[in-house]
């Protein structure tokens, strides 16, 4: 979150991902759907994968993710802090520091990541409203096209919003050199969103009462901001962020409430010198008093958030993450992210009703850039402790070698992501941060183990815009793991998951789906997301050699099941050529074949993972998809040398927690072009049943060029693939 963004402008210091839950409740699961109609694509998720520009000139890159859940990448390009939550029916409010003191004249639907204000050429919509009497008049970085009163239209541009987004930071800058609190002069205008939703209130199911919000800042002055409040006895009858403009009015059921608020410190130079963070516990609405009055006070976050590491390393990166809950397990979550800003908290005690569950990750790097190493920490509580001094024993580190292969075109840097991972964050919806590095090269993690030895990890490509999802993973204290990624030669196809996937090779009641994910490297729990520059797919079904399914721009199908016993054999096309980044496998060609039996006790889908055919009242079962992973001998680049070249290849099945197909492999072929596919030589296939080791030779005519891999093998049951990968790997020229 702190550095120029994905995007548009080329990311050089630091990225945080989010991943966040769809809807309101808090498992991180995709909903259970009627099953889908015969002929249903799959699609690449990539295709839902859109730049929202915000207001104030920064940019959040929105994506769905495995499993239902929503992701997000956010680079503020002035590296300031930003608040994130969720409310409203599921939808995600980024809001960076410099907007937050003028929540109410900037409308939230401005700052909503899940459901963007329309884009027309690059022009975000606004509907403007100025006071009784006032003439509308245009701002930095908005364009007014039309007026009406007191009313306008307009727009603004992810180039002009930098403008707008300056303009807000002046006025910030002289409300603190006045003496006043930052954001207190106001706007002489109220925006919004154009088309956004207006927000309808339910109608009551429970007698409400008046409840009245403010905000005090650490002179005791007014401020504006945003409260986000929850009745901790029901988080289903009250859960709701509110903008506070002054002073705020809401109705609310009677009941115990908690709430939360994040204030912002600038100094007289315009910048943020510290944030601090409010929690409210043990707030009581009930039928004493017409109006019930709760101030959120500043001046209570006295305990300072202090880290110490175990390595060398500076702070780059300080998140807070308030999870609160009732006692059925929902609840909200509000997230406030910093990079070198102090953070400040006010202490509560551990809630008698319900779960406050507090967690402060930490990020830091070492003193040189060429010593590539990074530490990574975290640490919970079950309320939010007096005493904010963190610190982690070398001893409870764990070290994990993360390998960064690059294709030789791609010289843009990549960074690792990491975030913590407990069983209150994954029902809010994992996240991560991390920090861009050159590539190829390895990079050396140090993962704190106090809080949780659980963390998962996510590489983004810069210049591909490219997310390598994974499943998270325990890091004991102590142990060493090594981990690769985009390991070439990269390919198509199924994996093997732990952590919940919707399963893509599956069947149940009257459908049948059947799917090849676009991309993957060398780890089986590796799928590569690509934000922007998708590759070009086409995919094809055959049901017995009768084509039932064609579609540019989808990766599979879901059709309707046979009464009988099939061949079900899905053909997919990728074409990365056009791919920034990319002169390997440029184009990959995967042919996948499956038996289906609607009598065969195929192995159960098991939870937490998805099925796309879902019939209530029959078992999701796995079909016999076959799975291949390649570990080619080359440098970081996928780069061998004329001369002996050896591979080796891991044939299985697509397997979900362990469960899948256990039908043996029984052959495997590979074969090589240097031809780009005009002909081809067999190459020597020796080792045991799905473990191979391909060997053949690099002639000195192929030096400088880039071969292409075949390889075919099926199993016992008579699943079988294939795959052609179009230049695979690049053979050095000489001298080289």
């Amino acid at each position: 979150m702190r550095r120029p963004g994905l995007g548009r402008r080329i990311p050089h210091r630091a990225v945080v991902l989010i991943a966040i839950v769809a809807g309101a409740s808090i498992a991180v699961t995709a909903p259970v759907s009627a099953q889908p109609p015969a002929g249903t694509a799959f699609t690449e998720a990539t295709s839902a994968a859109q730049q929202v520009s915000l207001i104030t000139g920064d940019e959040v890159t929105v994506f769905p993710r495995p499993g239902g859940s929503t992701g997000f990448a956010l680079a503020p390009a002035n590296r300031q802090p930003v608040q994130s939550f969720q409310a409203d029916g599921g939808h995600r409010y980024v809001i960076p520091a410099v907007a937050l003191p003028y929540l109410g004249k900037l409308d939230r639907s401005l700052f909503d990541v899940t459901a963007p204000a329309k884009q027309n050429s690059g022009r975000i919509g606004l509907e403007l409203s100025f006071p009784e009497g006032a003439a509308p008049a245009a701002l930095p970085g908005i364009t007014l096209t039309s007026r009406s009163g007191n009313t306008a239209t307009g727009y603004f541009t992810p180039e002009s919003a930098t403008a707008f987004g300056a303009e807000l930071h002046r006025r910030i800058v002289a409300d603190v050199a006045a003496g006043r609190p930052a954001g207190s002069s106001g706007l002489p205008v109220t925006i919004r969103a154009a088309g956004a939703a207006q927000q309808v209130p339910e109608q009551p199911r429970y007698p409400m009462h008046d409840l009245e919000l403010g905000l005090k800042d650490l002179d005791g002055k007014p401020v504006n901001g945003s409260i986000s409040l929850i009745d901790t006895d029901s988080a289903s009858r009250a859960n709701l962020s509110v903008d506070v403009e002054g002073v705020a009015r809401v109705a609310v059921p009677a009941g115990h409430y908690a709430a939360y608020s994040t204030f912002v410190d600038w100094d007289a130079d315009g910048n943020v010198k510290a944030i601090r963070t409010v929690a409210v516990e043990g707030f009581a609405v009930d039928d004493s008093a017409a109006t019930a009055t709760l101030t959120v006070d500043e001046r209570t976050a006295t305990a300072p958030i202090r880290v110490s590491s175990p390595k060398p390393a500076a702070q780059q990166q300080l998140q807070t993450s308030v999870y609160r809950e009732d006692p059925t397990g929902r609840g909200l979550g509000l997230i406030v992210v910093g990079p070198e800003t102090p953070q400040y908290v006010s202490p509560v005690a551990k809630p008698s009703s319900g779960r406050l569950h507090y967690v402060v990750q930490w990020g830091g790097a070492p003193p040189k850039a060429e010593d590539r190493y990074r530490v990574d920490l975290s640490f919970a509580a079950e309320g939010i402790p007096a005493d904010q001094s963190f610190a982690t024993k070398e001893s409870e580190l764990a070290t994990v070698r993360d390998v960064l292969h690059a294709d030789p075109a791609d010289t843009m840097p990549v960074a690792i992501d990491n975030g913590p991972v407990d069983p209150v964050i994954e029902r809010h919806g994992f996240g991560a941060s991390g920090f861009y590095l050159p590539a190829p090269g390895t990079l050396i993690d140090y993962l704190g183990t106090t809080h949780t030895s659980q963390w998962g990890q996510e590489e983004v490509k810069s210049s591909s815009r490219q997310l390598m999802l994974a499943d998270p993973r325990r890091y004991p204290a102590g142990s060493t793991t090594t981990t690769d990624w985009s390991r070439g030669p990269l390919s198509s196809g199924l994996g093997q998951w732990n952590r919940q996937q919707t399963c893509e090779a599956c069947y149940s009641g009257s459908t049948v789906s059947l799917a090849i994910p676009a991309l993957r490297d060398s780890m089986p729990d590796h799928t590569a997301l690509p934000l922007f520059y998708a590759p070009k797919v086409h995919y094809s079904l055959y049901q017995d050699d009768k084509q039932v399914f064609d579609q540019d721009g989808a990766t599979g199908a879901v059709v309707e099941a046979p009464k009988t016993p099939a061949v079900f054999r899905g053909v997919l096309d990728v074409d990365r050529t056009a791919v920034p980044g990319v002169s390997q496998a440029g184009k990959i060609r995967t042919e996948l074949s499956v038996r289906y039996d609607p009598a065969a006790e195929n192995p159960v889908l098991p939870a937490p993972h998805v099925c796309q055919p879902a019939d209530s009242a029959q078992p999701c079962r796995i079909l016999g998809a076959l799975t291949v992973d390649y570990r080619l001998d080359a440098d970081l680049t996928t780069t061998s040398k004329v001369g002996g070249q050896a591979l080796a290849l891991h044939v299985g099945h697509a397997a979900f927690s362990g469960a899948g197909s256990r039908s043996p492999v029984t052959s495997a072929a590979v074969s090589v072009s240097f031809d780009d596919g005009a002909t081809w030589q067999p190459a020597k296939v020796t080792g045991t049943p799905g473990d191979y080791r391909a060997t053949w030779e690099n002639p000195p005519e192929s030096a400088g060029k880039s071969p292409s891999l075949k390889v075919t093998a099926q199993d016992r049951a008579g699943d079988a693939i294939t795959q052609t990968i179009t230049g695979a790997y690049t053979v050095a020229k000489a001298g080289a």
